[in-house]
């Protein structure tokens, strides 16, 4: 799993060069210190992470690379298994890095940090990165990046309408149950985000049995 991930870094290392990373930092800065948008770095991060996320995929439909892992006797486990941690650590990095820009931004402009607030924005955007990540490895495993790529930007917009529509149905056709719900979460965080983790977990699991499955059946 480690030297599949391994892999995976050294085939998007080409991309990563000191060009994209310095305009990551710079817009990232710029726009949070003029625009007085706290919170940016971690949305931009996200994006960016999303789409790093993906180069594997891109680049191994275009030289075969999974074709290779099989070809000198690597599990389709380990394949499959390294290909979730890659993604993860790509997330995880993204959001550290935002961490310290949104911090060291404020801290210059406002002289205090935000560590409670990138925390908290950095642990919602690590959860949703995750479950983007859940949704659409499997796809990807199943039939390939530029097959998969519009149906899976499709689920994950679908699922978001859905959300966004159940909760403003559920806040405008029963506020008084909504608003005790909102108060009920306010005053046990700890158990929300302990549920949260717990379920994001399961489906993790439950999406890495798929995607499994799904790469063992294909005919690389």
């Amino acid at each position: 799993m480690l030297k599949t991930c391994k892999m995976d870094f050294l085939g998007i290392r080409p991309y990563m060069t000191w060009k994209p990373i310095a305009f990551f930092i710079l817009f990232s800065t710029g726009f949070t210190y003029f625009m007085d948008l706290s919170f940016f770095p971690m949305v931009f991060a996200m994006i960016v992470a999303l789409m790093i996320m993906t180069y594997p995929f891109v680049t191994g439909e275009d030289s075969g690379t999974e074709r290779l892992y099989r070809m000198i006797g690597m599990e389709d486990e380990d394949t499959v298994k390294g290909r979730y941690l890659y993604s993860f650590a790509v997330f995880l990095v993204a959001i550290l890095a935002a961490f310290v820009i949104m911090n060291g931004v404020n801290l210059v402009k406002n002289g205090e940090l935000l560590i409670g607030e990138s925390l908290m924005s950095g642990g919602l955007y690590l959860a949703v990165s995750t479950l983007f990540m859940d949704i659409n490895v499997p796809i990807f495993f199943a039939v390939g990046h530029k097959k998969a790529k519009a149906v899976a930007g499709g689920v994950i917009i679908a699922a978001t309408l859905i959300v966004v529509g159940i909760s403003g149905f559920a806040a405008s056709a029963f506020p008084e149950e909504a608003k005790a719900l909102y108060l009920w979460a306010t005053s046990h965080v700890a158990l929300i985000v302990l549920f949260g983790i717990v379920l994001l977990a399961a489906f993790t699991m439950l999406s890495y049995a798929v995607a499994l499955k799904k790469f063992k059946k294909r005919d690389l």
